[in-house]
This record gives C-alpha cells, structure tokens and sequence, in this order.
C-alpha cells in the first residue's frame, strides 16, 4: 500500500498570513522522513480590527492573546503592521472551534494542531479527527520527568506574571505536581530576565508555554539559545514538542537505521 500524506491542519489564534508555522512545521517534519501536507487557518481572517476592538481585553479579564493587523504599527516581531493583543476568551473558543470545523469539511485536514498552549474553556473544543493540543503535550513531559524517581526534580517555569497565581493553580492541580519542585519565574521585565531567575535557582528542566517563540520572521536569531544559556539547563518549548509528538502519528514510518553509523546493519 501506498504512503499517505497526512494532511495537518494548524489553527492560529490571530489573523494570517503565519508563515513560519507553515515552514517549521512542515520543514522539521519532512527532515525526520515524514510525508505532509500543511494548511494554516486563523480565527480572526475574516475580521477586522475594528470588528474585533469590542472584543479587546487586558490581562485582567480571561484571555486569549493574539497577533492582528493594525495599520501604522511598528516594532513586533512579526514585523510593522502588526500588534499583540488580547481578546475575550469565551468570543475567542467559539472562533476557534468554527476554524477547526472549517479546517475538517472545507479542507479535509486528517489532523488538526492548535498553534498555542493556552487553556482552553474545559470542554469548548474538539475535533472529528484529532486534536493535538500542545498544552497537554507539555504538561504530559512534565509529569514523565517525575515518574519514577525517588527525589523531586527541580522544574522551572517562565509565566506571565498576570497568570501567575492561575499558573500555579494549573501546576498544582496535576496529580505529578507532589512528586515535584516547582520553580515560577513571573515576566515582570523581559523574557531574559525571568530565564536568569530559573538559572540562580538551578532548575533542571524549564518550560516556557509560548507556541513559536523565536520562530517569527523579526525574533532575534540568538532568541531561544540566548533564553537557554541563562537558565543553564533544557528549555522546553511547545512547538518544538508537539512536532516530536506529530512525528509518532504520520508516516511513512521512521528510517531508524539512518541513525546508526553506516554499515551497522548486518542482515
């Protein structure tokens, strides 16, 4: 039988065009032997900004955060005309709910990929396929550092420092969370300097939950490696595991000698 090419599809949580999630996703993949077809949708692509400004938020309020075109605006990573704003999380689920149905009957994705780690409303998305959610990806790496070990490993976590208390509520919710020490580090200044605060404690892992950080076309080219020297330790990123993830559930299957030295099979 043939090998068929999956067919994934990736829901932003802003307006498009998001092409660095279309290359890494589909780059990555392809490098590990996989065979893919990548389509991106955005909850917002057929709003404009002045539609979505009765829904703007701040941090106060249950939120989702979002790139979105605004005309004039300088200096975001993802290059001028563009801001990062926050929007009401309930208006912000129903859209992208309606992208992932759209993404399944318009596009026939075999597959769809939140291209975020945020929480969801518990039981206000889901998907006639699958539904690879990176935030339970996450959490799922953190609990597999815990099993099975007599002491508790030292995780560190960079959060915003407005969701730092509902964070932390999340972490210690986990039925791993007792077989752990948690180290929170709130973004009161920039990203490098809550890294910095992770490496003086000496944690042993780290998890940032920003899908695609360091990926936008003005992200500094040091971004991530300048985040994963200051806190000395691996950096565990959400885009980075869920394509690992993604890479079990597509085929063809992986080429494991290709990874051995050459000449190492003998049959």
């Amino acid at each position: 039988m043939a090998n068929k090419t999956t067919h994934i599809g990736v829901v932003t949580t802003g307006h498009g065009p998001r092409d660095e999630y279309l290359h890494y996703h589909k780059m990555f993949l392809e490098a590990l032997g996989a065979d893919v077809k990548i389509t991106v949708r955005h909850i917002y692509e057929d709003l404009t900004l002045e539609e979505l400004l009765p829904h703007q938020v701040d941090k106060t309020t249950p939120n989702l955060g979002a790139h979105v075109h605004v005309p004039g605006a300088v200096g975001n990573h993802m290059g001028d005309g563009w801001e990062h704003r926050f929007f009401e999380l309930g208006f912000a689920t129903k859209l992208v709910q309606k992208t992932i149905d759209r993404l399944e009957e318009e596009d026939g994705v075999d597959m769809v990929l939140l291209a975020c780690a945020a929480e969801f409303p518990k039981g206000q998305i889901s998907a006639g396929t699958l539904l690879i959610h990176p935030r339970e990806i996450m959490f799922s790496i953190a609990e597999n550092i815990a099993h099975g070990t007599r002491r508790k490993p030292k995780i560190g976590v960079i959060v915003d420092a407005e969701h730092a208390d509902h964070d932390v509520a999340d972490w210690k919710s986990r039925a791993f969370y007792k077989n752990i020490e948690l180290e929170v580090s709130p973004i009161t200044g920039s990203w490098h300097d809550a890294a910095r605060k992770l490496g003086e404690a000496n944690v042993e892992f780290a998890f940032f939950f920003g899908y695609g950080v360091g990926l936008a076309p003005y992200d500094a080219a040091d971004e991530i490696p300048a985040l994963e020297r200051a806190i000395g330790a691996p950096l565990i990123l959400p885009h980075r595991a869920t394509v690992l993830h993604l890479r079990n559930l597509v085929g063809p299957a992986m080429n494991d000698l290709a990874y051995m030295p050459e000449g190492w099979n003998k049959a």
